[in-house]
């Protein structure tokens, strides 16, 4: 707390020469600073006073009280807003600050002749006391809030450093008796020390800070180039030691001044240099020597492991959260009419009677004389048109058919209009039915966005166990950099090793899986996209947990006849280590348009699964693209096997698909589904069956074409029984058994596209 209230402390100090740093008569930075330190409750008062004394003794008495006003201004608007429980940030604070001076400067104005110009000012005084307070808070904080002790800096916070450092040499006085310029002083010592402790970037960055504010100061421009090279300098002699660094740094100063004719460089160097010199030299080691790279690295990763996760996952929530907004914008607009109601009749009406009884020469004979009659006729007819697309003259008032003279034309355009209604109903709803399945498909992207958060990676801090690894690995002659491990969400790990091998030699990233298993205490092996050798050259290995069983699989297929390509497509997958699909679709009908289909559904299902989306929301995508689809009949039947290879549980995911057959030890179990295909209605019709696999086992797939060459009713018995008869553990026999099968009880005849997959289950143990 003591700490915390001397940081306070010396921030508010700094008020007094931050608000010395007056230029063309205004001095946002005195404002724009105020608001930064008024971020925090605590030391307000000592930071007005701070601040107040800067202006005061850099500005004149007008000014001054201008200033003065404003600061009692800010304070007195803050303390409002905060006295009605409402916390104000950073960007309304200095909005505050830029609000008050734009307004202060303006009214002053008003007693100047130059009044544009007064208003001119006032507006980009206003601005930079905004962008000044934001950047000054980037700059406070690490100074009010140090964090974790080696934290790194962000960017931002670099910059805001590097121009408060700016602005303070800036404000600081001239002292001619000393023989050299102060502020050239502390912004030359300043770009050396930040160029030799912290590198060449960040002494650059300090040394355009300083450039600006000398060019502001002296009128000569090329001080921002000269300070940046400088600080350039400073930073690329870092790693000689200070006497090298200080030669270098003395011999750009040197030239550069030379080169530019540089008069401040020329008149004022040797004051300035040896100033710097003497400081540079006197100074302990713990303040001129930084922390070299690769430091605070060990700091840097507990920093990003501890926070990174939270960080993410509070950003995607923010995201799925729009997402589930927008979706609800849509669903709220997506809804479709079946009849025209009462208010789209009487706009139909009142354009009718608006049109055709206008310019008629009994209009105000019917319309003012009978009005309720001519009302209630008129409204009838519009009433029987609607029911009954027509209407007879026996279904009219007598009284209207006697007085209307037009009424050939009335029920001719009465047909029309209601026609036309009617169209833009149909095409209204199709709108409305494309708004719904765009809203389906925003909240399944929020719905994806939540799974993706809770997906992200957790740092594994088993440090011992990654020593393990390391060691075991270079008994094998493999030289490791760095090991680390990931747990993902179902609680399986993922080994990452930067590593290369002694001696030339070449080992297999499998041996080396082998190695990594033993030390883990886990089957490891290699994750299918990296490198299949570790050679002598440093590289990135992935090692993911061993699967408990494995899939082997089979497939056979036929045409119908006649046809040139199948209508049915499918595909097996693996999208990540522990997880294997067998996808099948059916486009309706047969020939290429039922091909293209399918092959879209498939396409998309592979693309989503591999990008790591939930089955779920895979469907329901795949549905709403059908769905909004220009085609007037766009259909495909979605027949999805999912198995978890670590597990062994199944998912049986059907959309109008036909049934799937579950072969086990003596017995076929038939999986049903009496969904509808994909495309036909705008909200996804699925079933979701999950079934517990054993080694041994089989699941087969077939497209209704296989189903439908059965004779009878009992289709799915039939096969049922021949599976359960079927003497073979070849996943591609029995895929080919079942075609022949098929194929045979209709006469070799293909009434439909064919297609069969199969899937065989084994445990590795």
């Amino acid at each position: 707390m003591k700490e915390q209230n001397m940081r306070r402390i010396f921030t508010s100090l700094l008020g007094v020469i931050m608000a010395r740093a007056v230029f063309m008569g205004i001095n946002p930075f005195a404002m724009g600073y105020l608001a930064a330190l008024f971020l925090e409750p605590k030391g307000r008062i000592l930071a007005m006073v701070m601040v107040a004394l800067g202006v005061f003794t850099a500005m004149g008495t007008e000014e001054m009280i201008k200033y003065l006003i404003a600061i009692i201004v800010f304070s007195i608007l803050v303390s409002m807003i905060e006295y009605r429980s409402k916390k104000i940030n950073i960007w309304a604070m200095a909005g505050i600050a830029a609000g008050v001076t734009t307004v202060l400067t303006c009214f002053y104005s008003t007693l100047s002749r130059d009044l544009w110009h007064f208003v001119v000012m006032g507006l980009a005084e206003g601005v930079i006391v905004f962008v000044s307070a934001l950047i000054f808070w980037r700059g406070l904080e690490p100074v009010l809030n140090p964090g974790i002790k080696g934290e790194a800096l962000s960017n931002e916070q670099i910059i805001g450093l590097a121009v408060m450092g700016g602005v303070i040499i800036y404000g600081i006085p001239d002292m001619n008796s000393l023989g050299f310029s102060l502020p050239l002083t502390c912004a030359m010592f300043s770009v050396l020390l930040i160029g030799f402790r912290y590198g060449a970037g960040f002494g650059a960055v300090i040394g355009a800070a300083c450039g600006i504010i000398l060019a502001l100061r002296t009128g000569e421009l090329n001080q921002l180039g000269l300070m940046c090279m400088l600080g350039i300098i400073s930073g690329s002699f870092r790693e000689m030691g200070r006497i090298v660094d200080f030669l270098a740094y003395t011999g750009g100063f040197l030239v550069l001044g030379e080169l530019y004719k540089n008069s401040k460089f020329n008149l004022e160097g040797f004051g300035v240099l040896i100033s710097c010199a003497v400081l540079f030299f006197l100074l302990p080691k713990n303040l001129i020597y930084g922390k070299r790279a690769g430091e605070n690295d060990r700091e840097e990763e507990v920093f990003v492991h501890q926070n990174l996760q939270s960080i993410a996952r509070g950003k995607l929530r923010d995201f799925s959260e729009s997402f589930h907004n927008l979706s609800t914008t849509f669903h709220s607009i997506s809804e479709q009419k079946e009849e025209l109601d009462k208010l789209d009749k009487r706009e139909l009406f009142d354009q009718l009677s608006e049109k055709l009884c206008k310019d008629c020469e009994n209009c105000s004979y019917c319309w003012e004389g009978h009005f309720y009659e001519t009302y209630e006729g008129a409204y009838r007819i519009m009433e029987q048109v609607n029911e009954n697309g027509t209407v007879s003259l026996s279904e009219i008032p007598g009284e209207f058919a006697s007085r209307c003279i037009c009424l050939d034309n009335f029920l001719e355009e009465a047909k029309r209009s209601i026609e036309v209604a009617r169209i833009n109903m149909v095409w209204s709803n199709k709108l409305a039915q494309s708004r719904a399945a765009i809203a389906e498909q925003l909240g399944e992207v929020a719905n994806i966005i939540d799974d993706f958060s809770l997906d992200l990676y957790k740092p594994y801090e088993d440090e011992s166990r990654k020593e393990r690894i390391a060691s075991d690995l270079r008994r094998s002659h493999i030289l490791v950099k760095k090991v680390a491990v990931f747990e993902k969400r179902d609680g399986k790990q993922e080994i990452y090793i930067t590593a290369r091998t002694d001696k030339g030699r070449c080992i297999t990233a499998k041996e080396a899986a082998g190695i990594i298993g033993k030390a883990y205490g886990k089957p490891m092996r290699p994750y299918e996209g990296c490198k299949k050798v570790i050679a002598k050259e440093l590289d990135t290995f992935t090692f993911v947990e061993d699967t408990d069983y494995m899939v082997y699989t089979g497939f056979a297929r036929m045409n119908k006849e006649k046809n040139p390509v199948s209508g049915d497509n499918y595909s097996f997958l693996n999208p990540d280590t522990g997880t294997f699909i067998m996808s099948l679709a059916d486009g309706m009908g047969t020939g290429q348009g039922a091909y293209e289909e399918s092959e879209s559904v498939i396409e998309l299902l592979e693309q989503f699964m591999e990008a790591g989306f939930r089955k779920e929301s895979a469907i329901k995508l795949i549905n709403s693209i059908m769905v909004l689809r220009d085609k007037e009949e766009s259909f495909s039947t979605i027949d999805l096997t999912i198995i978890n290879l670590y597990t062994g549980f199944c998912d049986f995911i059907k959309m109008g698909a036909a049934a799937t057959f579950l072969k086990k030890a003596g017995e076929v179990e038939v999986i049903h589904s009496t969904t509808l295909p994909a495309g036909i209605i705008q909200k996804a019709d699925y079933e979701i069956i999950t079934k517990k696999l054993y080694s041994g086992e089989f699941v087969i797939m077939a497209t209704d074409g296989v189903v439908d060459c059965i004779p009878g009713d009992e289709k799915e018995e039939f096969i049922s029984e021949f599976l359960k008869d079927l003497k073979t553990n070849n996943p591609k026999e029995i895929a080919n058994s079942l075609l022949n099968m098929a194929l045979e009880q209709n006469g070799w005849v293909p009434v439909d596209d064919m297609t069969v997959l199969v899937a065989g289950f084994w445990s590795k143990a």
